[in-house]
């Protein structure tokens, strides 16, 4: 059975766009700038859905 991970997501919010980071879990996890989104509801849910395609559960 595969091990789940953890993993944290940061979001730096504005009026325009959302600035977005992800962490790995652990003290050595790594920690990578994911980029800018724009602030909108459909932006947002893109984003969600590149997560779950990237770190199933």
């Amino acid at each position: 059975m595969a091990e789940d991970k953890d993993f944290y997501v940061g979001v730096d919010v504005s009026k325009a766009k959302h600035a977005i980071a992800i962490a790995e879990g652990g003290r050595e996890g790594e920690v990578r700038y994911f980029g800018e989104i724009e602030a909108t509801p459909a932006a947002v849910e893109r984003f969600v859905r590149k997560l779950e395609r990237k770190y199933p559960r």
